[in-house]
C-alpha cells in the first residue's frame, strides 16, 4: 500500500473547481476619456467598473511535475523502507523460531529427567521395603532404615517438582507457538523425540548448514542504501521544479444570479509551464545534504561494527560449542560409568560387601551424573540453535 502511494506521486493531478461570489462594491478603475468620449480632452479621465454584482467559475485543473526533486527518488526510498521493514519482520520470526526451539529441547529434556526420577523413585521405594523386612529382622539398625526412608522421601519429593517442571515446560512451548494454555493441552502435548535423536538432528542440520550474512547484516545494508538514496533525493533539491498547469472550464458575469443560463457562461481555458528555482532555500538544502551525509557515514560505521560483532560471536559460539561438544562426550561417559557402579553396588550390597550408606552414595552419584549429562546436552543444543538460527526445523 505504501509503495503504490509513493507510485501514485508521479501521476497528474486532476480536481475540479468551483466558485460563487457576489460583488458588494464593484472596484471603479481610471481609464482617459477620450478613448470613449472623442470630445474629451487628453487629461480627462472617466471611471469603469470591470465587474458584474454576480460571477462565477467551474472547472477542471490539472497539475503535473514535469521535473520535482522531492518525487525522482520517492518510489526507490519507499521501496527500500519496504525491504527493512521485511526483514525486521524476518529476524522478529527468526528470534521468535529460536526461543520455540529452546522451549522445545527444554521440554524434551525435562520429560526425560521425569522418566529418570521415576526411576529412582521407584528404586528407593524397593530400597525402603528391604531396609523394613531386614530391620524387622534386626540385620539393620534404625539409623540406616531411616537414611532409606528419607531418600525415599527425597525421590518422592524430586518427582513432584520434576512433574512441575514438565507441566511448566509444556505451557511455555504452547504459549512460544502462540497456542492455547489450557490444562487439558498440556496434557494432550507429547513429544515422542528423544533427547539422542534431537541431538543427532541438530547436529546433522548444523553439518549441512551453509553459513553466510546474518539477517541483521543484511537489513543494516539496505539501511545503508536508504542513507545514500536520501542524500541522491537531498542533492537533486539544488535543481529547479517544472510543472504543467492546465484549466478547462468556463465563467459566468451577470448582475443577476443565474447559474443555468447557459447564454451567461463563456468558454475558459490555459495551459503553461511554472518554474520554481530555489534560492534561499538552498542554503537548507546544503544543511540536509551535510546531515544525511553524516547520517550514511554512521550507518556504514554501524554495518562494519555489525560485521565484526557477528563474526566475533560466530567464533566464540564456534569454540564454545567444540568444548561443549567434549563435555557432553565426557558427561554421557560418566553417566555410563555411574550406572555401571550402580548396579554392581546393589549386587554388592545383596552380598553384604557393602554398607546401605555406600549403596545410597552410588545413586546419589548417579542421580548428579544424569544431572550433568542433560545441563551439557542443553548446553550444546543452545549452541547449535545460536549457529544455524535460520535452518531450524522440528
Amino acid at each position: 500500500m505504501q509503495l503504490k502511494d509513493a507510485r501514485l506521486q508521479h501521476i497528474p493531478t486532476v480536481h475540479a473547481s468551483g466558485d460563487l461570489r457576489r460583488n458588494l462594491i464593484i472596484p471603479s478603475t481610471p481609464v482617459p476619456a477620450y478613448l470613449f468620449n472623442p470630445d474629451a480632452g487628453e487629461d480627462e479621465t472617466m471611471y469603469l467598473k470591470f465587474n458584474t454584482e454576480w460571477n462565477a467559475s467551474a472547472g477542471l485543473n490539472l497539475t503535473y511535475d514535469l521535473f520535482s526533486p522531492d518525487k525522482v527518488y520517492a518510489t526507490s526510498e519507499r521501496e527500500q523502507q519496504l525491504k527493512i521493514q521485511e526483514y525486521d519482520a524476518l529476524i522478529s520470526e527468526q528470534e521468535a523460531r529460536e526461543r520455540i526451539s529452546l522451549s522445545y529441547a527444554e521440554c524434551i529434556i525435562a520429560m526425560e529427567q521425569l522418566h529418570a526420577l521415576a526411576m529412582d523413585t521407584a528404586y528407593f521405594s524397593r530400597l525402603l521395603a528391604m531396609a523394613d523386612t531386614l530391620h524387622a529382622r534386626e540385620k539393620i539398625s534404625m539409623t540406616e532404615r531411616n537414611e532409606a526412608r528419607v531418600a525415599r522421601n527425597e525421590s518422592v519429593s524430586n518427582y513432584l517438582m520434576g512433574e512441575k517442571i514438565v507441566r511448566d515446560s509444556k505451557a511455555e512451548l504452547l504459549y512460544r507457538m502462540g497456542e492455547e494454555i489450557t490444562p487439558g493441552a498440556i496434557d494432550l502435548l507429547y513429544l515422542a523425540e528423544s533427547l539422542p535423536s534431537l541431538l543427532e538432528k541438530l547436529d546433522r542440520s548444523y553439518s549441512a548448514s551453509r553459513f553466510t550474512g546474518s539477517l541483521e547484516e543484511t537489513r543494516q545494508t539496505e539501511a545503508v542504501k536508504l542513507a545514500g538514496l536520501r542524500v541522491k533525493s537531498a542533492t537533486l533539491k539544488y535543481a529547479p521544479t517544472l510543472t504543467l498547469n492546465g484549466y478547462l472550464g468556463s465563467n459566468m458575469y451577470n448582475r443577476e444570479l443565474s447559474l443555468f443560463d447557459h447564454r451567461f457562461w463563456r468558454g475558459y481555458s490555459y495551459i503553461g509551464l511554472s518554474v520554481s528555482v530555489p534560492i534561499t532555500q538552498s542554503l537548507h538544502t546544503a544543511n540536509e545534504v551535510s546531515r544525511l551525509r553524516l547520517l550514511q557515514q554512521v550507518e556504514r560505521e554501524t554495518l562494519r561494527d555489525l560485521r565484526n560483532e557477528k563474526a566475533k560471536e560466530e567464533l566464540d559460539e564456534r569454540s564454545l560449542l567444540e568444548v561443549r561438544r567434549e563435555n557432553y562426550r565426557l558427561s554421557l561417559e560418566n553417566l555410563e560409568l555411574n550406572r555401571q557402579n550402580a548396579r554392581a553396588g546393589q549386587v554388592e550390597y545383596e552380598k553384604g560387601y557393602i554398607l546401605q550408606q555406600d549403596l545410597l552414595n552410588r545413586q546419589r552419584a548417579l542421580q548428579n551424573a544424569r544431572q550433568n549429562y542433560l545441563q551439557s546436552a542443553y548446553e550444546i543444543i543452545s549452541s547449535l540453535v545460536a549457529l544455524q538460527k535460520d535452518n531450524l526445523q522440528f
